[in-house]
């Protein structure tokens, strides 16, 4: 059957802050929190898109549903042994999250087309056995996983994510405080898999900047809400995949940017095929489609 780590339902809330706010965070969750057994890892999570990337388009528009694939491991993907291949969605705030656990090599050919219950076979995940990946309740997330694949056939590798991730989980006696973990990512980089001419590794964030993560099934506790209140910090919605793609789109010229009177910068970027349809006479995406990067983010220098 899949077991809760296999399974995710929960609110999950981001927020970029600046060094100096993440060390007074830190300084204040000693309380009630502790870093996990893991400390400090790198996460790579390769996101599968179709050939003109409509997932994340579809994503950066902030739809009432929206879901992506990806493969994550935990540590550098180029020397993974194991990694997950997870579907996420987010429906009315609410992320969902479905994986199920492959050999590096089984999750390649899963996405090339081998079924699960064949990549499972001939490629299985170390230290475990072929009937414990072949039980029911993973082969449902699999088939869930099957279903996306044929919606939105055929994916390709589109972006690699990579960060290096301190996770946060209750002391002893604080699991009551609804708050599953709390994450600070930082050097969070990108490699454009679809430009066959580069494979650098570029920033998504400034050197000052972390992308914290509050994972939690309820409300926020009183002593949270005054911590994060002190130090000024504030949710707002942050993408790795999808601050990546604009910095492709940026990088290419294809968008139009225009500087506020309140200092933030409007990015238009180029419509998909459906997008064009419907407004024929624009060459870009009108001001209601645009999206809002405060400066500091430094999309665009």
């Amino acid at each position: 059957m899949a077991t809760a780590a296999d399974t995710f339902e929960r609110k999950e809330k981001k927020y970029l802050i600046t060094t100096g706010q993440c060390a007074a965070i830190k300084a204040g969750l000693a309380a009630h929190m502790r870093l996990d057994d893991y400390g400090a890892t790198r996460i790579d999570s390769l996101y599968l898109d179709t050939d003109d990337r409509s997932l994340i388009c579809r994503s950066l528009e902030k739809p009432l549903y929206k879901e992506k694939l990806r493969i994550r491991s935990y540590g550098a993907f180029s020397e993974a042994d194991t990694v997950f291949v997870e579907i996420k969605k987010k429906f009315k705030g609410i992320v969902y999250k479905r994986r199920v656990r492959m050999s590096a090599e089984g999750a390649r050919h899963y996405a090339s087309g081998m079924s699960y219950e064949e990549a499972q076979g001939a490629f299985p995940v170390p230290g475990s056995t072929t009937s414990a990946e072949l039980a029911p309740g993973k082969i449902q997330i699999a088939r869930e996983i099957d279903a996306f694949f044929r919606r939105y056939e055929p994916l390709k590798p589109s972006m690699l994510i990579s960060c290096m991730r301190e996770a946060w989980c209750p002391l002893e006696g604080h699991e009551d405080d609804c708050v599953d973990r709390i994450t600070f990512d930082e050097d969070i980089c990108y490699v454009d898999l679809m430009d066959e001419s580069s494979a650098m590794r570029l920033p998504v964030t400034a050197p000052d900047q972390i992308v914290m993560e509050i994972k939690c099934a309820g409300g926020y506790p009183t002593w949270l809400a005054s911590l994060l209140s002190s130090v000024g910090a504030y949710p707002r919605s942050f993408s790795k995949y999808g601050n990546a793609y604009k910095r492709v789109l940026a990088g290419k010229g294809a968008v139009q940017v225009r500087k506020s009177d309140s200092g933030k910068v409007s990015v238009y970027r180029v419509p998909t095929k459906k997008e064009r349809a419907a407004f024929a006479n624009d060459t870009l995406l009108g001001p209601s489609k645009g999206y809002e990067i405060e400066n500091s983010l430094r999309l665009v220098s």
